[in-house]
């Protein structure tokens, strides 16, 4: 990760020098009143260095974007690890189901009496919701943890 950074500062230092430079030079050539003998257009180095700046901008991203997914993922784990065992192992079903399982799945795992005691107490709490459907229920994550599993 540590040259990840190396080369991404790499990259913004030399873009912050290439516009410095340009602008230097456009500068130069407007304070001597040559700025039509400019080797570039003057009014041309805007939107080039503002594409150039995008593209940098994509890059340093694309970079970085599996670090940041990775802490977020880490982030998930760590704030799962203040709950109670049984609790942490239903939430994980539940995520691992794309954020809702019956509850009849998650009864087979732990029991039917624990299961229901576990759930009632997310429930409460408002991280799950339970939906009746039928002779069974759906157990969901609340919509505020949705954004969890995606």
């Amino acid at each position: 990760m540590e040259r990840k950074i190396v080369v991404i500062s790499i990259i913004i230092s030399l873009f912050v020098f290439s516009v410095s430079l340009a602008t230097l030079y456009a500068q130069i050539r407007i304070i001597e009143a040559n700025a039509y003998t400019c080797l570039f257009a003057v009014p041309a180095l805007i939107p080039l260095f503002s594409s150039f700046g995008v593209l940098i901008g994509l890059l340093v991203y694309y970079i970085l974007a599996p670090k940041i997914e990775g802490m977020a993922k880490k982030k998930i784990f760590t704030i799962l690890d203040l709950l109670e065992p049984k609790e942490r192992d239903v939430i994980k079903m539940i995520i691992e189901n794309n954020g809702e399982i019956s509850q009849a799945k998650i009864s087979s795992v732990l029991g039917k009496v624990e299961s229901h005691r576990i759930i009632q107490k997310l429930i409460l709490r408002g991280i799950l919701e339970k939906i009746k459907e039928g002779k069974t229920n759906k157990i969901k994550l609340k919509e505020k943890f949705k954004d969890i599993i995606k």
